[in-house]
């Protein structure tokens, strides 16, 4: 039992109950829209039954739909999200700088997007949290045996995030639970405590379980230029739970979890869902669904009603089943005595009602906003202009912020593990000491850019039409067509590799002018010695040229 290891656990169950109502709202949303998430208030058996309460799965397929839009638009399959840029331009906008920019953007896609560095599926994992409970936990790192990312999914039942008094994810503390065996491979049996060794060595009880405190947090004093890892800028320690020992204490040089946040709420550190929007309409809909379900059943199988003394014994309302009854009081009533109970239920009314209530829920996870047509055969170019500024509108801010606390974090950690692991082509020269930038092109972006260039396109055309009709070319001077190229080919996301660099294009040019030149000297060479031997060859003109130029003659003649 360390100090360090007992004021650690304490800050962790600290942290833990002082988040104890959105826990309570985080199982709430769970239960109804995220099964597989619910434990925040209770201890879960693996593998257990989750949806007994549910009757009704549209809240779960409006989730899963926009964890897969979010999918689909941040990070669209075959597409590059990012790039990797010079904070210089000019060093940037060189050859050399571009290849390797653009070796090391394909490097690090390829590394990220192996199977091995499961990035899809924790992705799929951390777009749910943040679809139904406002927050989600990536951890991005190496593969143990040093080969390779890794990217994990955090369970936030688990673990507590440590927010610096800008809002910022600085620091984490989560609890893994490990048997004895997995434990003994990834600490080192000697590492663990004492009470642990006994059970696995003694008691030969490798499959017990232990409890181990994951806590990350920045460390006071740090270098970022240090080589050990307990002097690197963010401490990383494992604790045993129970015993309260110090199993291992290492570094990271940047912070390795990104929690991306749907949106933030002012005093408040974790994020707010649409699911959080959705979840009146969510439970409403589980009640009316096992209503519905009840009254389906009803008129199915509509309750009877039977006179008590009518009948030779109780009435058998299954398939083929006989009922005996008295003739004579059926005669006396008119009619067989049994008949369904009338309820005067009204199935339309409540299947409309449930309709309604879907689309609510549908439309609190925008799946009206993704489902809108943003080009069609019959839209004028306004009106897809109008339709993708409305794209923007609703869902823009939200993707604005998953590029900051989620895109960014995720990239720039991996481009420095890939850095320092060698993983990368050399540096060339021109890019030494420099420092350089990451680009996400977000959806967002991406469509703010189409907008902005098919609006220039436009104004391109009409000032290109404008200098033909009045045939006056000067009305051009004011269009910059390099300019107009290269934020064409950025929105069209051409890739870079295919557009020219300023400094190579000016280069072009400058030789182009110059073999331009040379052919004009040529040709003026040329028609000057045809015009020459024209001259003496033709009677009368070698006097004359003599007349007037005096000692043409005696030029040519030397």
């Amino acid at each position: 039992m360390s100090d360090k290891a007992k004021d650690l656990v304490k800050r962790y169950k600290d942290l833990k109950a002082g988040r104890g109502t959105i826990e309570n709202h985080w199982e709430d949303l769970a239960r109804v829209m995220l099964p597989g998430r619910v434990g925040f208030t209770s201890d879960p058996v693996p593998g257990e039954r989750r949806t007994d309460d549910i009757f009704d799965g549209t809240p779960m397929q409006a989730a899963r739909g926009l964890a897969n839009a979010i999918e689909s638009m941040m990070w669209p399959q075959g597409q590059k999200n990012f790039y990797i840029k010079a904070n210089d331009d000019a060093i940037g906008d060189t050859d050399e700088a571009k290849e390797w920019l653009a070796q090391c953007e394909d490097s690090l896609t390829a590394a990220m997007m192996n199977p091995k560095a499961r990035l899809l599926q924790a992705r799929g994992e951390v777009n749910l949290d943040l679809s139904v409970l406002g927050s989600g936990i990536l951890f991005t790192g190496e593969r143990q045996k040093l080969n390779g990312l890794l990217y994990q999914a955090l369970n936030l039942r688990d673990a507590v995030v440590l927010f610096s008094d800008e809002g910022v994810a600085e620091g984490l503390f989560r609890v893994k639970t490990y048997t004895l065996s997995q434990a003994e491979i990834r600490f080192g049996l000697d590492n663990l405590s004492e009470v642990t060794r006994k059970k696995f060595a003694e008691e030969k009880k490798p499959d017990d379980l232990v409890k181990i405190l994951h806590a990350v947090y920045p460390r006071k004093g740090a270098r970022p230029e240090a080589v050990m890892a307990k002097n690197l800028p963010f401490a990383s320690c494992w604790i045993e739970m129970e015993a309260l020992h110090e199993v291992e204490e290492s570094g990271f040089h940047e912070f390795p979890f990104a929690v991306p946040r749907w949106d933030t709420s002012s005093g408040e550190n974790y994020g707010r869902s649409p699911g959080m929007i959705a979840l009146p309409d969510a439970d409403t809909l589980q009640a009316m669904g096992e209503t519905i379900l009840i009254a389906g059943q009803l008129a199915a199988d509509p309750s009877i009603l039977v006179p008590n003394d009518g009948f030779f014994d109780e009435a058998n309302s299954f398939p083929g089943g006989i009922t005996y009854y008295d003739a004579d009081i059926a005669k006396a009533m008119g009619k067989i005595p049994i008949g369904p109970l009338e309820t005067g239920m009204n199935l339309p009314i409540s299947r409309d009602m449930q309709k309604d209530m879907r689309e609510q829920v549908f439309a609190a996870f925008f799946k009206n906003v993704f489902n809108l047509p943003v080009a069609g055969p019959q839209m004028t170019a306004e009106e897809i202009r109008a339709r993708k500024e409305e794209l923007i509108r609703e869902v823009g801010p939200a993707f604005g912020r998953l590029d900051t606390d989620y895109t960014g974090p995720k990239v720039e950690r991996s481009f420095n593990i890939m850095l320092r692991a060698g993983a990368l082509p050399p540096i060339p020269d021109i890019l030494a000491g420099q420092s350089i930038r990451f680009e996400y092109e977000s959806p967002v972006k991406k469509i703010r850019q189409q907008i902005d260039a098919a609006a220039a396109s436009m104004w391109v055309a009409e000032r290109i039409d404008i200098s033909i009709k009045t045939q006056r070319p000067d009305i051009l001077d004011i269009v910059d067509f390099d300019e107009h190229a290269r934020a064409s080919a950025e929105a069209a996301q051409i890739p870079h590799k295919i557009v020219v660099g300023k400094a190579r294009v000016e280069q072009i040019r400058a030789e182009r002018a110059k073999a331009q030149q040379a052919q004009q000297q040529m040709a003026m060479a040329a028609q000057m010695a045809e015009t020459a031997k024209t001259a003496g060859e033709t009677p009368g003109m070698k006097q004359m040229l003599e007349k007037a130029g005096g000692g043409m003659s005696g030029g040519q003649a030397a």
